[in-house]
């Protein structure tokens, strides 16, 4: 009978550990991992993140950098360079088109159009990629929208004209229209 009441209080003793571990250590960190791979998709990426990003001036380099760092393709991003004088941003990734895809199109499409909404003042984004570069100016990305570019800023509104779009056909004309030269 002893030695049945150890084996159980050694079960006992290894299992209670080894659930708490599990329930609040390995499936929240799993959980975690899962949410960051969420947000590199411009398609699945959740806006209201940015929001708290929300600034007049682009020349607040650690706010502007912590936008980008919320963006998709955030895990390539590299640095990113500021010119106040012509409130232009150009941000480097780590990464090239050709081996994004389509993916690469879409978070240029979603990144520049956060960032215009984000940083008030802001009028030229260049995203440069490994093999080339996009780039954006604030008019292209508001006659695109027209009226309704201010109201972008509401979650909802920026999932509905923004994010659902990106999946759709007609993705070369919106990307034309962003890089049509001024």
């Amino acid at each position: 009978m002893d030695r049945k009441r150890l084996i159980m209080g050694l079960i006992v003793i290894i299992a209670i550990p080894l659930y708490v571990w599990i329930a609040y250590y390995e499936i929240p960190g799993k959980a975690r991992i899962g949410e960051e791979k969420l947000q590199q998709d411009p398609m699945k990426h959740d806006f209201e993140k940015v929001l708290e990003f929300e600034s007049n001036y682009m020349g607040d380099a650690s706010n502007t950098s912590a936008l980008f760092q919320l963006l998709p393709l955030n895990e390539y991003k590299g640095s990113i360079e500021m010119d106040p004088d012509r409130f232009s941003l150009v941000v480097h990734y780590q990464a090239s088109i050709a081996e994004l895809g389509e993916k690469a199109e879409q978070a240029f499409l979603y990144n520049t159009t956060a960032a215009f909404l984000m940083l008030k003042n802001l009028e030229v984004v260049e995203l440069r990629f490994l093999d080339d570069s996009y780039i954006v100016h604030r008019e292209n990305v508001e006659e695109w929208f027209g009226e309704e570019f201010g109201t972008l800023i509401e979650p909802d509104v920026f999932k509905e004209k923004v994010q659902k779009p990106l999946g759709e056909p007609g993705i070369d004309e919106w990307l034309k229209a962003y890089m049509k030269e001024e």
